[in-house]
């Protein structure tokens, strides 16, 4: 899934498409509920036994997860996590760039 970020009359909006770039998410106001969306929807999506009890990683929070590999003194060869949703959410395609040309011309 890929994020987009766009802009309308109400502001920004982020969406998620797929790789067919069909929308597979409604509307989205801020970036962080973009995550937590993809979050969840890749949680609904798995259809094996899920051992994780929340869909909170610990692993997102920086400072959490550097004091974490501290106290267990190792080098860990994927600290960001194993899962598609551990990884980090950046923004793939930014169509608000032009249109904010646009609407201050």
């Amino acid at each position: 899934m890929l994020l987009v970020k766009d802009f309308n009359e109400s502001g920004f909006i982020y969406y998620w498409v797929d790789e067919n770039q069909d929308q597979v998410s409604p509307y989205i106001p801020t970036f962080k509920l973009a995550e937590e969306w993809r979050t969840r929807y890749l949680f609904d999506q798995y259809e094996g036994n899920e051992r994780r009890l929340s869909l909170i990683d610990r692993r997102k929070d920086e400072s959490t997860r550097k004091e974490f590999d501290r106290s267990l003194d190792i080098v860990r060869t994927n600290p960001q996590g194993r899962r598609e949703a551990d990884e980090p959410v950046k923004v793939d395609i930014d169509l608000s760039v032009e249109k904010l040309k646009i609407y201050y011309s």
